[in-house]
């Protein structure tokens, strides 16, 4: 069973020039899980702050129209966002642009962005939701462009993992390892990023963990208990999600069968 054809496809409502469309489908499948997430990433960021130069630089991929970055960057949740972009018609890039100005901007992160929709992008740019976002195909394309970023500390991923697969991790570590390996950053101690992301139970992981240990790092999933993601769109997608994790022998009774989607979380360090 292919876990890419069960789970609902939202790429129409990715590619509009704003996040109206996909905030009000997210809004109405109860969309919670960026906002579970949202402290543990900066759980990851504070400890670096003790360590590294400020700011402290995050790739997000799958960005979409930088969630993540407006809840920690501007410490917005899910039902600040919905209160404005959903509280009557479709508000106007300056009434945005507004909007995000009155929020305390955390100047500690920078955000970069990585996503297939360029209108998501674009709009985060606009925003000033990230310092540049980059459209581009992890999995296929040649990745020249992450080569001009400035080194990263922490990448993230909340719930691309698994419509990318270890061909976009593969490819994401061999630009780690080249920008290690650079002449200029070898003079100084070089920290590679840490990975953290959430993925749905439904997906295998084997690949993907094999990737990063090739790649010297040590990857483990949390104790903490399964992130609830959304609601099934649909019976079919409950149905068909439920049958593919009972053939994968994950018991779905106290997570799954409720008629929500639920996500592990992981996070990945060099060993070195």
């Amino acid at each position: 069973m292919d876990e890419l054809k069960i789970k609902k496809d939202f790429t129409d409502i990715y590619t509009q020039d704003s996040p109206y469309e996909y905030l009000k489908e997210m809004d109405r499948l109860e969309y919670s899980i960026p906002d579970s997430t949202k402290p543990l990433y900066n759980s990851i960021i504070e400890q670096l702050e003790d360590t590294l130069s400020l700011p402290i630089n995050v790739l997000d991929l799958g960005s979409s129209y930088g969630i993540n970055s407006s809840l920690m960057k501007f410490n917005l949740t899910m039902s600040k966002l919905n209160d404005f972009f959903l509280n009557g018609s479709e508000p106007t890039k300056k009434e945005t642009k507004q909007f995000y100005k009155k929020c305390d901007s955390n100047d500690n992160m920078n955000f970069y962005q990585i996503d297939i929709s360029k209108e998501a992008l674009k709009f985060s740019e606009e925003m000033n939701l990230c310092e540049r976002g980059m459209n581009v195909d992890l999995e296929s394309e040649k990745l020249d462009l992450l080569e001009s970023l400035p080194k990263m500390d922490v990448v993230i991923a909340t719930g691309c993992i698994g419509y990318i697969g270890y061909k976009a991790i593969l490819n994401l570590l061999k630009v780690i390892k080249n920008r290690q390996s650079n002449s200029i950053e070898s003079e100084t101690e070089y920290a590679p990023p840490i990975f953290a992301f959430s993925v749905l139970r439904m997906f295998d992981m084997e690949d993907i963990k094999e990737v990063f240990e090739i790649y010297g790092y040590s990857i483990v999933k949390s104790d903490i208990k399964p992130i609830r993601q959304r609601n099934f769109a649909d019976a079919k997608e409950k149905a068909q999600t439920v049958s593919l994790l009972r053939e994968m022998k994950i018991n779905t009774e106290e997570y799954e069968d409720d008629g929500k989607l639920y996500a592990d979380f992981y996070i990945a360090k060099s060993k070195n």
